[in-house]
């Protein structure tokens, strides 16, 4: 079975066509990183909740302790759907493209599909710019996500 990759919470027309036809018993989402994992669990507690009525099956939540979790939970087919940015999705589609089906995308309010990062460093550092960090060192986040790896790995140097 397919599984799916939903990018956004706006699943009201997937959930209430596509899994009914599968004739599924559980509906199991992958969150990823960001916060600690109680709180990505509170977060997604009104999907789940949605998502059992919509489909009328029990909706598991998982919030492994890395991006590689939810990932490898994508390929083993423990996991029916995640809010994939594009690092993680293509970590899973370059390693099987049939385990991953894009949707749906996250439209920010203004319209937009984008999203920014932003890096910190210390008042004393003398750091100020991207400039600044010529011969600093700098760390990086998951190296399965888009914000916290892989768009600051290529811009940056």
């Amino acid at each position: 079975m397919k599984k799916t990759l939903v990018l956004a919470l706006a699943t009201t027309t997937f959930l209430s066509t596509g899994a009914f036809a599968q004739e599924i018993t559980e509906f199991r989402i992958g969150i990823l990183g960001g916060e600690n994992a109680q709180d990505r669990m509170n977060s997604y507690q009104c999907l789940a909740d949605y998502t059992t009525e919509a489909l009328g099956v029990n909706t598991k939540r998982f919030a492994p302790a890395d991006y590689n979790g939810v990932i490898q939970g994508l390929l083993g087919g423990n996991i029916d759907m995640a809010w994939l940015g594009a690092s993680a999705y293509a970590a899973t589609f370059l390693q099987d493209p049939e385990a991953v089906e894009p949707v749906l995308i996250k439209v920010n309010v203004d319209g937009s599909v984008g999203y920014h990062s932003i890096g910190f460093a210390r008042k004393d550092s003398g750091v100020t710019s991207l400039d600044d960090m010529e011969g600093k060192v700098f760390g990086f986040g998951d190296p399965n996500s888009t914000s916290g790896y892989l768009i600051h790995s290529i811009e940056i140097p």
